[in-house]
């Protein structure tokens, strides 16, 4: 059970997440309008970092607590995540406002506090790892988090190379940021959140598991390199690990995953769904690293942008919104009764809208994102508001948290 130690961290935290998501959702349906043109490219990266630094890593940042917070904390300890969290979610919804700004120095200063949080994030979950027995999710955590803190110094120091036009970085610094946190960073925070509610603790360590997460790890670790160092001879190996790591993944969650209740308001089908939209990414992501290999694309910059924002979606929203809005549900469950019907609107809403989206992006029938863009937006500010209010007026009971060892 989660002890009372971290709650107020993990509310904070998820409440930053859930308003910087906001922003989020509305630069998106503005986008799927057509009313955010192309070259704004201020708005573009603030509804990419929004996502993905805002709502996506403060969840994450959350989720660390819920999971390696077991026990009590010496006063302080508590007192240095305490100021961790804070900084986090302070700092994290100020770096996206920079972004959505447009000044280069602005961004150069403000993401050094949220690198200096997640490297303090990073520093706790390593002494807590000592400390506790680890499972499978424990370890995709940590090592999301590793990647994590590998991505945001490369994006430190890329604000730092523009706000400063001094090119001191290797063009290939550019490729290596997002690789190091959609390929390696995304992928295992997805395997990690489908071990920890799908698989049902049996008190061993699975050797099968251990695998499936190292080898997204190392395949994460790989491209990062071979794209900061422009080696493309390492591309193939990442590909390899990346789908040997989903082939185990498909072998160890397809029945879990089949036999979700689908049509229950539960946090089951977000989870079932998100490892659906794991697998199909994970595809993706190793078709467009061929395609480069082998010329269809003859660099980064020649990949079309709307199958970039085809995978982009599919990972942000399919695999981790899903996800993430699962745990929301279940640290709100006590509250489900307010407006219970917002949990379909959310799961059906959000989802066809987004295979909608997605299905208008890869058959480049742009046409049809202003109607869909809404249905999908729409469906997750609903339930930002809703779970606002349910996490705002819970009771102050223990939820279930850490299964312990996966099977």
């Amino acid at each position: 059970m989660l002890s009372e130690t971290w709650r107020t961290e993990i509310k904070w935290l998820l409440q930053a997440a859930m308003l910087v998501f906001v922003l989020t959702v509305v630069l998106g349906i503005l986008n799927g309008q057509q009313i955010i043109k192309p070259e704004d490219q201020a708005a573009r990266l603030a509804h990419v970092h929004s996502g993905t630094l805002g709502w996506i890593t403060l969840s994450v940042l959350a989720v660390c607590l819920w999971l390696f917070g077991e026990g009590t904390a010496s006063t302080r300890v508590r007192a240095w995540m305490r100021g961790v969290s804070l900084l986090a979610a302070v700092s994290i919804p100020v770096y996206v406002l920079a972004f959505l700004s447009g000044n280069l120095v602005a961004r150069a200063v403000f993401g050094v506090p949220v690198l200096l949080a997640i490297a303090g994030f990073l520093a706790w979950v390593l002494s807590q790892s000592r400390q506790m027995r680890l499972g499978v999710a424990h370890l995709a955590i940590l090592g999301a988090i590793v990647t994590l803190t590998t991505g945001a110094i490369l994006g430190v120091l890329l604000q730092l190379d523009l706000a400063t036009n001094q090119n001191f970085l290797p063009t290939g610094a550019f490729a290596a940021h997002p690789s190091a946190l959609v390929v390696g960073y995304l992928v295992l925070i997805g395997m990690a959140l489908s071990e920890w509610r799908l698989l049902p603790p049996t008190g061993r360590l699975p050797r099968l598991g251990m695998v499936q997460i190292a080898l997204p790890f190392a395949g994460g670790l790989v491209l990062t390199i071979a794209a900061f160092l422009n080696l493309t001879a390492l591309f193939g190996v990442s590909i390899l690990c990346e789908i040997l790591g989903i082939l185990i993944y498909v072998k160890r969650f397809a029945p879990r995953i089949a036999r979700a209740p689908w049509l229950e308001r539960s946090s089951t089908r977000h989870f079932a769904m998100s490892g659906i939209f794991l697998v199909i990414n994970v595809i993706l992501i190793s078709w467009l690293i061929f395609a480069f290999l082998t010329g269809v694309y003859p660099s980064f910059e020649a990949i079309p942008l709307w199958l970039i924002f085809a995978f982009d979606h599919g990972m942000f929203i399919g695999v981790l919104t899903n996800a993430l809005f699962g745990l929301i549900q279940e640290v709100a469950a006590e509250r489900r009764s307010f407006w219970p019907w917002v949990d379909d609107v959310l799961f059906w809403g959000m989802n066809l809208g987004l295979i909608g989206f997605v299905l208008s992006l890869l058959t480049n029938s742009r046409q049809f994102e202003p109607y869909v863009t809404p249905i999908m937006g729409g469906s997750i500010l609903l339930a930002l508001l809703a779970y606002s209010i349910r996490l705002l007026t819970r009771k102050p009971t223990a939820v279930q948290a850490t299964p312990g060892v996966q099977t």
